[in-house]
């Protein structure tokens, strides 16, 4: 197994770390603290994720660019690392300072608010960024894993009624801060800290030149969740929260690759190997769409089920929401791979920012006028649209770079037309049967997947030939 494919099968151990235990833990929160405690929860951590996000600048991409650019110079590396590591400290002690002041003046010393500092002070350990541009992984993932099944095991344990917000967020932050820490173990094997000649303004300027789209990506990720909770209620929120946090699981497992391949696209540009950067880019978005489009139609199909059945019936007005918010797994899984392979290691900082910018500015607006009507629905509406009109920048942006070649036009052509023929044929064929909700759902999946897997074979599809080739060859050799 190459580098690369350690890589993409660490990163998906560690984002089922960091998203897939949480989602497990859904279904059981949701009915424990019902939409009330979820909002507030939400609420709250929608705050502590602005002050995070706008204290540290753009740190945590530019960070994993310049680790990346220097790992092979030991001297360079222990340099960059001690410089941002103490930039970021001090910008997170300014954070503290400022955050509680709004705990014990604006959120009148509101208990969960006050313990969700706990996320703020684990920023302060936050090393990942180290590894991901040493390409390390494994050393994130591993030691992470036990600390964070402790943490969700807790939850179970210990979170057994409403009035066990404040238990609940203690745990959350907890955990997150005990990881954090545990990153610093034997650090010395690959850095040491070491502040001669210290200087801090070029990584300054480039933090705030990333920084533009990093801040006016919170404008739609979690400003929604703020103006919801000011502008409606506390439940509307969980409601838009539950299923936000489903369709955000489901892309950002798709989304690993963004993850893996900036560093190695960094070390592509370095050696100024353009072509194969292009190459790789191509194949991405091909590959991509082969995935996410039925992924999309898919959840899309399920929606109903699913939402009642995952969340419970307090939840009911969820369902409407996660189905407007389906293309998002599209949107977003291709925005990864234009921003991160491409933009941002090409330092493309204008075409990779003013997408984001325009999207915040359009997602304000958009909140502001649909919110007070339409509550979650709005809010939920706004984000997807939103997220369209980013790719659809970023595209314009790319035109001349893609140049996709008419194989691989054709190809996804066939992705959609398969996808859609399929969500109706599932759709149409399950309806025929009165099942339970989990049973619906299962033969729903189940039947999606020969449908769409079965017409792309019919038409000798290359991607889902070499699939299958793999798979039976694997199973022979098994055997």
């Amino acid at each position: 197994m190459s580098t690369l494919q350690k890589n993409f099968l660490y990163v998906l151990i560690q984002q089922f770390i960091l998203l897939g235990l949480p989602f497990l833990t859904i279904p059981y929160i949701s009915r424990v603290l019902g939409p009330q405690g979820v909002g507030h929860y939400s609420y709250s951590y929608s705050y502590i994720t602005l002050f995070i996000n706008i204290f540290l600048l753009g740190s945590n991409l530019y960070a994993v660019r310049e680790i990346a650019s220097v790992k092979a110079e030991p001297k360079e590396l222990n340099k960059a690392f001690s410089e941002i590591f103490l930039i970021r400290a001090v910008l997170l002690l300014c954070a503290n300072i400022i955050y509680f002041a709004c705990v014990a003046f604006i959120w009148k010393g509101d208990t969960v608010f006050y313990w969700q500092s706990l996320n703020l002070i684990a920023a302060f350990f936050d090393i990942t960024w180290l590894f991901q541009g040493l390409e390390e992984f494994k050393k994130v993932v591993t030691r992470n894993l036990t600390l964070k099944l402790l943490g969700f095991a807790c939850v179970f344990l210990f979170v057994k009624k409403q009035e066990d917000l404040v238990l609940y967020t203690v745990i959350m932050g907890a955990s997150v801060l005990i990881g954090n820490v545990a990153l610093f173990y034997r650090l010395n094997q690959y850095v040491r800290f070491t502040f001669k000649n210290f200087k801090y303004k070029r990584h300054l300027i480039q933090m705030m030149v990333l920084f533009i789209p990093s801040f006016s990506a919170l404008i739609y990720s979690a400003l929604d969740k703020t103006m919801l909770g000011a502008m409606s209620t506390a439940t509307q929120v969980g409601y838009y929260d539950q299923s936000y946090k489903i369709v955000y699981t489901i892309s950002s497992l798709i989304n690993i690759s963004g993850t893996v391949m900036l560093p190695r696209t960094s070390s592509l540009i370095a050696e100024k190997r353009f072509d194969k950067l292009l190459q790789v880019l191509r194949n991405g978005v091909t590959l991509t769409i082969f995935l996410v489009l039925p992924i999309t139609f898919g959840f899309f199909i399920i929606s109903k089920e699913f939402v009642l059945w995952f969340l419970g019936a307090k939840f009911k007005p969820s369902q409407t929401i996660a189905m407007m918010m389906a293309p998002i797994i599209i949107f977003k899984s291709l925005g990864v791979i234009f921003g991160s392979w491409y933009l941002v290691p090409m330092k493309k900082n204008k075409e990779y920012t003013l997408p984001i910018v325009i999207g915040a500015g359009l997602n304000f607006v958009l909140n502001l006028v649909l919110i007070p009507r339409f509550a979650a629905a709005g809010a939920a509406f706004a984000t997807t649209v939103t997220e369209g009109v980013i790719l659809g920048i970023q595209l314009w942006f790319l035109k001349d770079v893609l140049k996709l070649p008419l194989s691989a036009k054709r190809k996804i052509a066939l992705y959609v037309m398969a996808s859609a023929a399929m969500a109706v044929i599932t759709y149409k064929v399950v309806e025929l049967f009165q099942l339970s909700l989990i049973l619906s759902i299962i033969l729903k999946v189940l039947a999606g997947v020969i449908v769409y897997l079965g017409i792309l074979i019919l038409l000798r599809e290359s991607i889902t030939y070499e699939l299958m080739k793999r798979i039976f060859f694997f199973k022979r050799k098994s055997v």
